[in-house]
Formats: C-alpha cells, structure tokens, sequence
C-alpha cells in the first residue's frame, strides 16, 4: 500500500484535533465554563462603553450562569403583569382539573412577574394526577 504525505498529515491533524476537542470541552466543563476575553475598543464609537464592559468582564470572569448575568447587568427585565384571574368551575367538564388549577392559581397570585408565575404554576401539583 502506498501513502501519500497529504493522507498521512491529515491523518496527524485529525488524530491532534480529536485529541484536543474533548479536553477542551473538559477543562471547560469542569472550570468556569467559556471564558470571557476583553473587547478592542479601538473599532467602537462609544469607547467609554467598551472600556466599561471590559471592566465587568475582568470583574465577573469567575462567574458563571445566573450569576453572571446579574454581575453583568443583563439579568432579564422583571415586568410586571396581572396573575390570570381564577375561573368558575361551576360549568367546567373537569371539574377536579379546574379546581385544582384554581388552588394553584390562588396559590401563585403573589408573584408579579411572568417568569416567577410560571415557574410557581410548575411547582404546583398537576391538574392531571390523581389524589
């Protein structure tokens, strides 16, 4: 069998890159996750904006998920919205369904936000299972 030098160097490349790919993903995994590198401010018209965000990526580097969103500012606008008013189970087909839909709805009224109502509407007990 004869070897060419090109299939024989793409074999190395592929045998390096597929080396490389999972510590990669590791080191990643297993650190702070995908690191957070500096802008050049050099190409942006508002410099003091840049050199502002840097400053937050070099001080929130260390965090990661939830945290650093809040560290960097980007947390999610928390709007407020009106819970959904209760409905009358008095003419519902499922009646057991609506009850308990309005027992989580009772049950969720204090939160403001759309985002804390749904996840306090997941954490009640479904419709669905049986007492």
């Amino acid at each position: 069998m004869k070897f060419s030098l090109s299939a024989l160097l793409l074999a190395v490349i592929a045998a390096l890159v597929a080396g490389t790919i999972p510590a990669t993903a590791a080191a990643q995994t297993a650190g702070k996750g995908a690191p957070a590198y500096p802008m050049d401010c050099s190409k942006w018209k508002d410099g003091a904006r840049c050199e502002s965000l840097n400053r937050k990526v070099k001080a929130c580097r260390d965090k990661i998920d939830d945290a650093w969103l809040d560290c960097m500012g980007f947390s999610a606008p928390a709007a407020k919205f009106t819970p959904p008013k209760p409905r009358d189970c008095s003419k519902a087909s499922n009646k057991e369904g609506c009850e308990a839909h309005t027992r989580a709805l009772y049950a969720c009224k204090s939160k403001t936000t759309r985002a804390e109502h749904r996840q306090c509407m997941a954490e009640q007990p479904s419709r669905d299972a049986k007492s």
